[in-house]
């Protein structure tokens, strides 16, 4: 009965539904390919945007823990400052992920953390974690006010 239903969801016969979820998964990663690649490009004409203008707060809705990384790492090369990306929403809060070349960010993310309910941490020049906070003003209002 189970197959049954299945073989109904996948339009494939009974015996056939092995080569269907096949097919499915391999039109899984094909989409997941395109995306990655199409993020990439989003990323890359951002950091085009922002080329030079230092330090800057970007916020990408939408995306993946490694999405918000791969976009700080493209933003970070072409800013000349710190590149602080955001994605999130209300509910559930905010990932983000800082970089900046040669920087030292792990005062600022712990101040970040501190201040925003969040978690995480990483290298001198890197960081990434979430933040419980559900006002993205917060994340900005922290921002203006953060002093070194």
């Amino acid at each position: 009965a189970q197959n049954r239903q299945v073989s109904q969801q996948l339009s494939a016969k009974v015996k056939e539904t092995a080569k269907a979820v096949q097919n499915l998964a391999a039109e899984l990663e094909s989409k997941k390919q395109q995306l990655f690649q199409l993020e990439n490009a989003q990323f890359a004409a951002k950091a085009e945007e922002l080329r030079g203008q230092g330090d800057v707060l970007v916020r990408m809705d939408g995306l993946t823990p490694d999405g918000v990384r791969r976009a700080a790492i493209a933003i970070q090369e072409t800013c000349g400052g710190r590149a602080a990306v955001f994605s999130g929403d209300e509910e559930s809060g905010y990932k983000y992920a800082v970089g900046q070349v040669d920087g030292d960010l792990r005062d600022w993310v712990k101040a970040l953390n501190t201040a925003l309910s969040g978690r995480g941490g990483g290298k001198p020049g890197f960081c990434q974690g979430s933040l419980a906070c559900t006002d993205f003003a917060d994340v900005q209002n922290f921002l203006v006010n953060y002093h070194e």
